[in-house]
């Protein structure tokens, strides 16, 4: 019996190695790929909830693109009834002031107006009305990452093949504190890149990416997202109905800086995004969380306790630190740029050892997700009724803070 279990727990962590290692050979084959230059008339749309410094950075470094075509940019806040608008509105108009290709957007309240889809989606439904006739390419960035002055030049350049229907970046999270939650959070999301490529398994980011005008139509992206939860999926499975690839551009990463987050919230974040990969179709990437990570997760933790009666299962204390060897190995894989900022190294060194408590946490919520339809973003409640349908609940009221 201890045979098997050791057996089943490395069979498990290797097909984790496998596809870092599949990810590793495709980010090479894409970084060496010589494509003429591209460049189209763009479109970037920016969607906004809430205000901070970080958010003005990111905001500003939109209108500092090295992009040898032209674009133009949408930011897109939301109103409110209390105050008329979010508290970004003002911040954005001020900032785009002093540039004749920036616009900023009032989309309207989802909950004021009875709307059914989500905040987000609606504020992008509310930017691609205002296009121009010329723009042949929307690209899509969220306000909560930072990005590079070529961004836009790697996001756009593989659309110019025919068999690509849309570009994706990668999303990697920067923890500027080493509390355990902040680190578990960050391999969390950063090891997705690890499962990006242009295979059936690579899926849209909406924090970054970018598609051809045309798409809107021939996709039908615009009817998927009409009364949706969120637009990334749903483009994920537009392209797939129209035999288009998900394009991962490796060398094209948003970080997110974050600090002190507690483990209430990495919880009901990664929850929410395993409950909206299975509720909204992506069964391939469920069921790898599902049937490689949870199983493995609890061989692993399972048999600690058990290490002192049973001496057989000692082997199995090893994956913890080969785990943590295969988020430094994937870790090479990340641009030199990333790779050669500021405390990166020791960050990414201290972050590999909790590897195995992330790997196992997406097992949980994978798990979690069979049972749970229900999410909270952005203060609003929602139900995913299907990929492409949701119930808007409301508001969730702020918890009242003790004495009040």
């Amino acid at each position: 019996m201890q045979t098997y279990i050791i057996a089943t727990a490395y069979f498990l962590f290797i097909l984790e190695l496998l596809i870092i290692s599949r990810s590793f050979w495709y980010a090479r084959r894409e970084r060496n790929a010589g494509r003429p230059t591209y460049t189209p008339k763009v479109a970037i749309i920016a969607p906004h909830y809430g205000w901070d410094p970080d958010t003005a950075e990111h905001a500003k470094s939109l209108l500092h693109q090295d992009y040898a075509g032209m674009y133009e940019v949408f930011f897109v806040t939301h109103e409110k009834a209390d105050s008329g608008h979010d508290v970004s509105y003002p911040h954005l108009c001020e900032i785009a002031e002093s540039y004749p290709n920036i616009y900023v957007l009032l989309a309207p309240n989802i909950v004021e107006n009875n709307l059914p889809r989500s905040q987000k989606v609606q504020n992008l439904l509310t930017a691609i009305e205002k296009l121009p006739d010329d723009i042949e390419v929307i690209a899509f960035v969220d306000a909560d990452v930072a990005i590079r002055e070529d961004w836009l030049t790697l996001l756009v350049n593989p659309l110019q093949e025919s068999d690509i229907g849309t570009t994706v970046g990668g999303r990697f999270y920067f923890p500027q504190t080493w509390n355990i939650a902040s680190l578990v959070e960050a391999i969390w999301v950063n090891f997705q890149m690890s499962f990006q490529g242009d295979h059936p398994f690579s899926m849209v980011w909406g924090g970054s990416n970018a598609f051809r005008r045309e798409m809107l139509e021939k996709a039908r992206i615009l009817q998927r997202w009409e009364e949706a939860t969120i637009e990334d999926h749903n483009t994920t499975l537009a392209m797939k109905d129209v035999k288009r690839k998900v394009h991962f551009v490796p060398d094209c990463v948003a970080i997110t800086r974050t600090a002190n987050r507690t483990w209430h919230q990495i919880v009901e974040f990664t929850n929410r995004q395993m409950i909206m990969t299975l509720h909204m179709g992506l069964w391939r990437q469920w069921l790898a969380s599902l049937i490689i990570l949870l199983p493995k997760g609890v061989l692993v933790f399972g048999a600690i306790p058990f290490l002192f009666y049973r001496e057989g299962l000692f082997p199995i204390v090893f994956i913890p630190f080969l785990e943590a060897f295969g988020y430094r190995l994937y870790a090479k894989n990340l641009p030199q740029w990333l790779r050669e900022m500021p405390k990166m190294r020791e960050t990414i060194g201290i972050t590999s050892y909790v590897t195995s408590i992330s790997v196992f946490l997406g097992g949980i919520n994978a798990l979690y997700a069979v049972f749970q339809r229900k999410i909270t973003w952005g203060g609003v409640r929602y139900e995913i009724l299907s990929a492409t349908k949701c119930r808007v609940l409301g508001r969730v009221k702020p918890k009242r803070k003790n004495g009040d």
